[in-house]
């Protein structure tokens, strides 16, 4: 029971800290930090450390039996590799906490969410403007409720998911507490089988945050 309820108290102060990392997410540009971006308490891509440590936790770690390999949204004839997302150790405003390290090549499974095709919320984060930029279809309202998502498995079982919602752009410098609240609530466990897809807004900076949630159809056949 304790484990269980460290492992909740774990996997809630990591999904607030992948809120502030996707916040610091721009890419590297020659204009100056504005003011206000300066006071997020996470790192900007500048004060990153050099090498990036690897994740603290992999998928096995975390007791996974279902995590994602791929996803694909076949509307967009898109297919995406999906790494296990683990954290790592920061500072940040002289306090040390953890941060989610989302892959710049694939899109990152957090591997405290659920597995694919499991009861629960599975959450999956990428870029939109950095690196492969792999979520950029988001930030570019490509993606559209109805569409199916499909995330498949290194056993190769796939599973379907139907975008019901695609959230309007969050705030990310200067968000009211009502608007971290919103953000933090897209990425909380759920009972059912949901998927929840996050990236940074616009496609060229970031801004905002953008949340696309799809509800489990089941198995593809």
């Amino acid at each position: 029971m304790k484990a269980a309820i460290s492992m909740r108290t774990l996997y809630s102060g990591l999904l607030l800290t992948l809120i502030l990392f996707l916040a610091a997410c721009q890419p590297i540009a020659p204009m100056p930090v504005a003011e206000e971006a300066t006071a997020t308490p996470t790192a900007l891509p500048e004060e990153t450390p050099e090498p990036t440590p690897e994740p603290a936790v992999d998928a096995a770690e975390a007791g996974a039996v279902n995590a994602p390999v791929t996803l694909s949204i076949p509307d967009l004839d898109l297919e995406i590799p999906v790494e296990p997302m683990g954290w790592e150790p920061t500072t940040q405003a002289g306090q040390r906490t953890t941060r989610w390290v989302v892959p710049e090549e694939a899109v990152g499974w957090a591997v405290t969410s659920a597995g694919a095709g499991e009861a629960g919320n599975t959450v999956i984060a990428g870029h939109q403007a950095r690196g492969a930029a792999l979520f950029a279809p988001i930030a570019l309202g490509d993606v559209a409720v109805e569409q199916t998502i499909d995330l498949a498995t290194e056993s190769g079982d796939v599973f379907t998911y139907r975008v019901v919602e695609v959230s309007d752009p969050i705030p990310v410098i200067g968000a009211t507490d009502d608007e971290r609240a919103q953000s933090a609530a897209y990425m909380a466990p759920t009972t059912d089988g949901r998927l929840t897809l996050i990236t940074g807004w616009p496609a060229d900076t970031t801004t905002h945050r953008v949340f696309v949630v799809a509800e489990l159809v089941g198995a593809a056949e």
